[in-house]
């Protein structure tokens, strides 16, 4: 089915960006690991736990249990949908956009190889039940801001995500792809 070979080339292309994601943590000098490089802003290490949390609601859902609550009312989703989403799943993400509350990082991995292991245990993890629900039938997952996803929807978008905080690491620009 072509839908199926569309979300199987997405898991692909998620896989491989988080695994150049993982490889540039991993690379990551420890001693600066909990530094942010400008006041403000998010350290190495709340990053990657930024992006390990980003599967927790969309796993939670999965599961049966709450996703992300839905910030906009139904029209403004739909507008988001229709004028945003498409930026977001090329890449672009507007500058010092707040995260959603259930994946704004409270606490940090230990070490960037501990933070690269447990990004990518998760990753897989969020895959594997996702492919396995969409065997079932079609699955929509809730984005607080674009409303229901499709799950090709969703790993594009995680992708995206994952590109987009990749490059904010320290010399990360060449590992995480474009």
């Amino acid at each position: 089915m072509k839908s199926d070979a569309a979300l199987d080339q997405a898991a692909a292309d998620h896989r491989e960006t988080v695994h150049a994601v993982v490889e540039t943590i991993r690379a990551l000098d420890p001693s600066t690991w909990t530094q942010s490089r400008e006041p403000g802003k998010w350290s190495p290490a709340q990053i990657a736990e930024h992006l390990r949390i980003a599967y927790d609601p969309p796993l939670a859902e999965l599961s049966g249990g709450t996703g992300f609550a839905v910030r906009l009312p139904g029209w403004k989703r739909r507008l988001f949908r229709w004028i945003a989403l498409p930026g977001f799943l090329r890449g672009r993400f507007p500058k010092g956009a707040s995260a959603p509350r259930e994946i704004r990082p409270t606490g940090q991995s230990e070490s960037p190889e501990e933070a690269g292991r447990r990004l990518g245990e998760g990753a897989e993890v969020f895959l594997a039940r996702l492919l396995e629900a969409e065997r079932s039938g079609p699955v929509r997952l809730t984005h607080p801001y674009f409303g229901k996803l499709s799950a090709l929807q969703i790993v594009k978008l995680l992708t995206s995500h994952a590109r987009h905080h990749g490059a904010q690491f320290p010399e990360a620009a060449s590992r995480t792809g474009p």
